[in-house]
């Protein structure tokens, strides 16, 4: 059974002239216990903001229509109070700048306690034995001395460790990582994947994973979703995604991809930009990069084909034919 279900999800903002502008359109997926599903796309396809329309964060005026169920709760529309009850003990995040997610003011212990008071009645001196657990359980050397430091006196990648810490701390059942390994060197973001598949295996949790980077997705996601223009355009598992990817946007993100042991001067990159919400072009929104359109794709955008590999796309298949 899904422990979270979207349905038709849009997010809208409106322009200049009032106009609502969609920046999120009809996504649709759902998650499974102990399951990661990878999301993927370019900075302004949508990724994030799915994210955050998932918690209710969506920021004024933004409005977030369809359907999101958790455990069959239907989210949208719950009351602020409800849905406070949910962040953090149901569903939490990792926000990608670990730099400023951190309070700079407060210790490492005073945030987590706090975070782990908001959730659950218990007394301070539970709630700091707790945090001091969840320091132990993303591997800060010497929590017990580390656990009063304030967040300027850690590394980029311990500040990472504290935010999924801090996250966990309540032990939520669905953790959504935005870009957690964006500002990281190669090494420790392999460490970081490395300590959030361990501690999925632990306790079953459902991982939804954010990035632009499809390599990282590949490493430990089960399904991949690849957003484009606020829409996913190709859902899949890994396996079919990395063997059979349909949709051009997707082998385009697969091509840019380094390979070990090919040496080129230029890695491939998909021309063009990703267009302006708020200024979509006809028919598909890839179309003007697309290396396989043909007529029908400037005229109407694809629907979903719904086979085993869901996509939308006129012209499917591998980019070099």
């Amino acid at each position: 059974m899904p422990n979270l279900k979207l349905s038709g999800v849009q997010v809208l903002f409106r322009d200049a002239r009032q106009q609502p502008v969609p920046v999120v359109r009809e996504v649709s997926f759902e998650t499974q216990p102990g399951k990661t599903l990878g999301i993927v796309g370019e900075s302004g396809s949508g990724k994030s903001m799915t994210a955050l329309s998932i918690l209710g964060l969506v920021p004024f005026p933004g409005k977030v229509k369809g359907s999101i169920k958790y455990h069959d709760k239907e989210l949208i529309g719950l009351p602020d109070e409800k849905y406070e009850k949910i962040r953090g003990a149901g569903i939490s995040i990792v926000f990608q700048d670990p730099a400023t997610a951190l309070n700079p003011v407060f210790t490492i212990e005073k945030q987590l306690v706090e975070t782990i008071l908001a959730h659950r009645q218990i007394e301070t001196r539970e709630a700091k034995k707790q945090a001091l657990d969840s320091l132990m359980g993303v591997d800060i050397p010497s929590p017990e001395k580390r656990i009063k430091d304030y967040p300027h006196q850690f590394s980029g990648g311990m500040k990472q460790r504290i935010l999924i810490a801090m996250a966990l701390s309540c032990d939520p059942d669905i953790l959504i990582l935005d870009e957690p390994t964006t500002a990281l060197d190669v090494t420790v973001q392999a460490q970081i994947l490395d300590m959030v598949e361990r501690i999925q295996n632990f306790n079953k949790m459902t991982i939804i994973l954010i990035s632009h980077d499809l390599g990282i997705i590949s490493e430990i996601s089960d399904e991949v979703a690849i957003m484009y223009a606020g829409r996913i355009v190709e859902h899949g598992t890994i396996k079919d995604i990395l063997d059979n990817a349909q949709h051009p946007y997707t082998r385009g993100l697969l091509d840019s991809i380094p390979k070990l042991g090919v040496h080129k001067a230029k890695l491939n990159a998909i021309g063009g930009f990703p267009p302006n919400p708020s200024e979509l072009p006809s028919g598909c929104p890839f179309h003007p990069r697309c290396p396989r359109k043909i007529e029908k794709c400037v005229q109407q955008d694809p629907p979903y084909t719904m086979n085993k590999l869901k996509f939308a796309c006129w012209n499917p298949g591998p980019t070099n034919g």
